[in-house]
């Protein structure tokens, strides 16, 4: 049995009952009988509406279900708009119906208010409150009014009261989404690229290594070389132990996957929370029809699911989109970011997080078109776990990997990582390098650690570090997002670039202080960081290295020119790091894809210069890193 004090109207044989509360008592398994009680008011709002008493009755017991009231749940489920609802009840209560001015000033929304009521001031100190009653409780509302003396009372919509909150706090909350983090921990921020301490010791380090290579030619190059070789060699093992890992793992679960799809049921008679989804686009006017469908597909209460789409208030066609398309969907909010520098991501989304309802958060992309039973799968997965499981990363899946060999070999990267590298770590409790959408979050624990950096161009990277450093778990969920790969060699250059010079970023931030580093993470997870960072910026570059040493030694060979027996040594430890790198990730490559991506193996050979592709790219943003630090190079989306 669940019990709730609300106020519930039917017709009992004809004759309004009418009373101010009771006790609403509902076994919903059972389906037990309802205590019933209505109010003149209440029928007089219904009548004028069309809504019959039948549509009434469900959404209340959908409101119980959800712990949210009537009149969301007759707008989620679309029986009434909510601006016809909200005149509708104007008349009945004899009230005006508008929405705040631009001019009016918030002084307050009373406590547990629920964002419900909302109260103004005007120019002239004419104080105004504005109210979106509840349908259950119309009857007291207009008994408390008919006792109240002095303001103005006025009924406004909670969409034109987010509004005008938004308004009201736009220039404080712009401030913040790109300062607040900086401000309050400059040494987390990407901001300032480097640090005093760095800029010197990188300083002294080109110039000592300049000096070397004058006195000693390349011969100076040898031991970095061999130093980066093992590091390779060590990361390539790091592989083989990720596929040896998931293999006990894919048997564990295949022994339990009854029950874990049974753990998919709702539990009885709980209430789910509300969720905030957000969704950053910027000149994807296109993205918007099928992403909102896409989101109104999730397997999720539509009463608590809480939608925001953020767009640049300099991207107009975007906009004109976004207006057009969620007009009559319940639920969904535009939220405006300011323009300004840095123009980024993570800006956008600290611009918009003050403003979410959810006790939990979810990003996503404009491409994304996630599994709709993700949102109950990561709240399940928070509800049976502490508050230190801050977040939970969804895999991302591939959609196009068959358009074309860039599609195909990203398609293959991001099966390894979401599929079995991340899982590893997060089984491990390691930090974890965030994808850039898909991020579940308890919103108390995002906002705790500040939220994103709004100078860093791999945001979620950093964010799934500082998380950990602040004490924070992240898991991984099962049920997928799909989105698009780049297919164009511009688009995938930009992208690629502007991870790695965000991971740079993060190295850079993370390691300021690293006796710090080592205290917030424990030397365990503090190595772990390091060899993850170093290995996916200096990975790609290594490839290239090895190759050009190879070729050089083979074409001393072939010249016959003497080689040295260490460069004989170098030569067969680089070649041994290609191969047996190429083979770890093709193992794991062939133990993760589903068999509708298996013909994407056949691209596997090409994989050596693909990783020379990334090479370049790793290049150009070390060179960005120094002359553009917070650039965005935005990564188009399609369908």
């Amino acid at each position: 049995m669940s019990a709730l004090s609300v106020i519930v109207s039917l017709p009992s044989d004809g004759v309004i009952v009418q009373s101010t509360s009771y006790l609403l008592s509902h076994d919903v398994a059972k389906g037990a009988a309802l205590s019933l009680t209505a109010s003149p008011v209440l029928q007089r709002v219904l009548a004028s509406l069309g809504v019959s008493w039948e549509q009434y009755w469900r959404a209340c017991e959908q409101a119980l279900l959800n712990g949210s009231d009537a009149a969301r749940e007759l707008v989620a489920a679309r029986v009434v708009g909510e601006e016809t609802l909200g005149r509708a009840m104007a008349d009945a209560l004899g009230l005006p119906f508008s929405a705040p001015e631009p001019q009016d000033q918030i002084i307050e929304g009373p406590p547990g208010s629920e964002r419900r009521h909302l109260r103004t001031c005007t120019p002239a100190l004419e104080a105004k409150l504005f109210i979106w009653p509840r349908l259950e409780a119309l009857d007291d509302v207009a008994a408390w009014f008919a006792r109240a003396q002095g303001g103005s009372v006025l009924v406004a919509t909670p969409r034109a009261l987010d509004a005008h909150r938004a308004r009201f706090t736009d220039r404080q909350r712009h401030h913040d989404a790109r300062f607040a983090l900086a401000s309050a921990r400059p040494d987390l921020s990407a901001r300032t690229v480097f640090s005093s301490g760095q800029a010197f010791g990188f300083g002294f380090l080109t110039l000592a290594f300049l000096l070397l290579l004058a006195a000693y030619g390349l011969e100076a190059l040898r031991p970095f070389h061999i130093a980066l070789s093992v590091f390779f060699a060590a990361f390539t093992l790091f592989r083989f132990a990720v596929l040896l890992d998931h293999a006990r793992e894919e048997r564990r679960r295949a022994a339990e996957r009854a029950d874990r799809e049974a753990a998919l049921v709702l539990p009885p008679a709980e209430p789910l929370p509300t969720y905030t989804v957000l969704v950053a686009l910027h000149h994807e006017a296109e993205m918007v029809s099928p992403l909102v469908d896409a989101l109104t597909a999730l397997n999720w209460p539509r009463a608590l699911l809480d939608i925001k789409l953020i767009c640049e208030a300099d991207d107009p066609h975007t906009i004109a989109a976004v207006e057009a398309r969620i007009a009559q969907e319940p639920g969904i909010e535009l939220v405006l970011v300011p323009p300004s520098l840095p123009r980024t991501k993570p800006k956008a989304l600290n611009h918009a997080l003050p403003l979410a309802c959810g006790d939990l958060v979810v990003l996503y992309d404009a491409e994304d078109r996630p599994d709709p039973d993700q949102l109950l799968e990561a709240w399940l997965t928070f509800r049976s776990a502490d508050a230190s499981l801050a977040c939970l990363q969804a895999p991302l899946t591939i959609r196009n990997g068959g358009d074309n060999w860039f599609a195909g070999l990203f398609a293959l990267e991001y099966a390894v990582l979401f599929r079995a590298t991340l899982p590893f770590l997060a089984r491990r409790d390691l930090p974890i390098p965030l994808g850039g959408t898909s991020n579940h979050f308890r919103r108390e624990a995002l906002e705790a650690v500040g939220g994103w950096d709004g100078f860093n161009v791999a945001e979620d990277a950093d964010l799934g570090v500082r998380l950990c450093r602040h004490g924070y778990r992240t898991g991984v969920l099962t049920a997928a997002t799909c989105e698009a790969a780049p297919t164009s060699w511009r688009v995938w250059r930009n992208q690629r670039t502007r991870w790695l010079k965000g991971w740079m970023q993060t190295w850079l931030v993370h390691m300021r202080r690293p006796r710090r580093l080592v205290e917030d993470l424990g030397l365990r997870r503090a190595a772990a960081f390091y060899f993850l960072f170093v290995s996916m910026i200096a990975g790609g570059v290594m490839h290239t290295v090895f190759v050009a040493h190879l070729f050089l030694t083979f074409a001393a060979l072939a010249s016959g020119a003497a080689v040295q027996v260490a460069a004989d040594w170098l030569a067969i430890l680089d070649l041994s790091n290609i191969v047996f790198s190429w083979i770890a990730f093709a193992l794991l490559a062939g133990a993760v894809v589903s068999p509708r991506e298996a013909p994407l193996l056949i691209r596997l050979p090409t994989l050596w210069a693909y990783w020379g592709l990334v090479s370049y790219a790793c290049v150009r943003a070390g060179v960005q890193l120094l002359w553009r630090p917070h650039l965005w190079e935005k990564t188009p989306h399609h369908e």
